[in-house]
């Protein structure tokens, strides 16, 4: 499994961070999970042909993790290059109903001529391709979700997407190969639907993952001094992601 965190940023506009957008690579199945505002230039700039995605995976509704859905939508209708693949969905709760919503906004222009939304239910276990793909509710938005895949050898990854600290994530992610957490602010500005270091270390720790990968970084909280708080309470691999940052599992 190829891991690429193509956006480590947030809503704040940052010359080194995108939004929040990771690819996944297993076998010949490739995931993109959110595609916040930039994510098709990171995709692009990934070498990731978008009609070569097979699946998107949705945490929640805010612009921050979906405003590059609709571009996606958009170019995946360009001539001479349209998708002819169907394009499967696996989101949060009410994200079908925001695409009729944006399909009344965007008229046509979204909706797929020449390939099919696929879209699956999140509320249980999906098989595909060489993954298994298994969601639960975090502490954010009522209807936020965390994802976790895992590939035919047990290798496994878990991306929180935004979260407090909740049992969902702890339980989702017990035992797993990669934790990616969101790690907003730092410790002393805590803000209630999102992880500071030290609680994203106290998730990590109690769900016994083998290695810690921090994101979602607001500017206020410094990735190395993030790293050094999550050490507080988890003694496994800790690292500070940035856009581009690859992981093979």
């Amino acid at each position: 499994m190829h891991i690429s965190i193509l956006g480590s940023g947030t809503c704040v506009p940052s010359p080194e961070r995108s939004s929040a957008c990771i690819r996944v690579a297993s076998g010949q199945i490739t995931v993109v999970l959110d595609s916040g505002p930039g994510s098709l230039r990171q995709l692009a700039r990934s070498g990731t042909d978008i009609n070569a995605i097979d699946l998107v995976c949705y945490t929640h509704l805010h612009v921050d993790h979906t405003a590059d859905f609709v571009p996606l939508l958009f170019a995946s209708k360009y001539a001479p290059r349209e998708r002819t693949r169907d394009l499967a969905i696996i989101a949060a709760p009410g994200f079908h109903d925001f695409y009729d919503r944006l399909t009344h906004a965007y008229g046509g222009w979204i909706v797929p001529e020449s390939f099919a939304l696929d879209w699956i239910d999140a509320a249980q276990p999906a098989v595909f391709g060489s993954l298994t793909i298994t969601t639960a509710p975090v502490r954010h938005t009522p209807d936020s979700i965390a994802f976790r895949l895992q590939d035919n050898s047990g290798k496994s990854m878990v991306y929180s997407g935004d979260t407090d600290y909740c049992p969902g994530i702890i339980d989702l992610a017990a035992r797993c190969d990669v934790l990616i957490l969101e790690c907003s602010f730092p410790n002393d500005q805590y803000h209630e639907g999102h992880l500071t270091p030290e609680l994203a270390g106290k998730i990590a720790s109690e769900a016994g993952c083998r290695q810690l990968v921090l994101t979602h970084f607001y500017p206020a909280c410094d990735p190395q001094q993030a790293v050094s708080g999550a050490e507080k309470h988890f003694k496994g691999s800790i690292k500070a992601a940035y856009d581009f940052f690859d992981i093979i599992t």
